[in-house]
């Protein structure tokens, strides 16, 4: 199978999300595309085109089988495996992503949160305890610990990436307003909760002007 292209992973995450809650309420054995594709506001052929790409192939009249649809794309995403991260950075974003309840869904487990605030070194938060930063090399490399979730401030961003690379880290969930740079083999994902906001923001002025709205994620204008 060849290499996915981000896009199409995303794609392939929602229609996991859609068939896990849809099915949740609604017990089906096989579903259409172009069910799936009125439900996400996605064209029915690109979801047989995505579907294709990880080996799918649906009945004629029928669709696909969902369970078949939801055990491949946790397989090629990698959903089936478990992943051990840790979290720096344990102000209010990052204790909201602890509290987060969902990410074990995904395969991923939140191992131990840390921070250099002493203030919040020794709190609970959803059942975790927040370490003193001095102690996360030795965690990383006791654990083997190959994900970080980067919640810091902006201003500590890169040098904590930097310091979380040389200590064998090779994935970033970045959650700060910084791009970072990391190096080759390291994959940095970083969630722009900023430029979410402008294009909420940008909608809704443009529909309290009367004034054509900005086209959703996906879309064409």
């Amino acid at each position: 199978m060849e290499r996915l292209k981000r896009v199409v992973l995303d794609r392939l995450i929602r229609y996991y999300r859609y068939l896990a809650e849809f099915t949740a309420t609604h017990p089906v054995d096989t579903i259409t595309s172009a069910r799936i594709g009125a439900a996400l506001d996605v064209d029915p052929s690109q979801v047989r085109k995505d579907f294709s790409a990880i080996g799918l192939v649906g009945m004629s009249r029928v669709g696909y089988e969902v369970c078949e649809v939801c055990r491949t794309i946790r397989t090629v995403v990698g959903f089936d495996a478990t992943y051990e991260a840790v979290l720096v950075g344990a102000g209010r974003l990052g204790a909201a992503i602890l509290a987060y309840p969902d990410f074990e869904r995904y395969g991923l487990r939140i191992i131990a949160a840390f921070d250099v605030d002493p203030f919040k070194v020794g709190r609970r938060v959803n059942g975790r305890t927040i370490e003193p930063m001095d102690e996360l090399p030795g965690f990383i490399r006791e654990r083997d610990v190959v994900m970080a979730i980067l919640a810091t401030p902006a201003q500590a961003a890169q040098p904590m990436a930097e310091f979380l690379v040389a200590l064998g880290v090779r994935a970033i969930w970045n959650f700060t307003p910084v791009r970072l740079t990391v190096p080759e083999g390291v994959l940095s994902r970083n969630e722009r909760l900023s430029a979410g906001l402008a294009e909420i923001a940008y909608h809704l002025r443009r529909i309290g002007a009367s004034e054509p709205a900005l086209a959703g994620v996906g879309e064409e204008a």
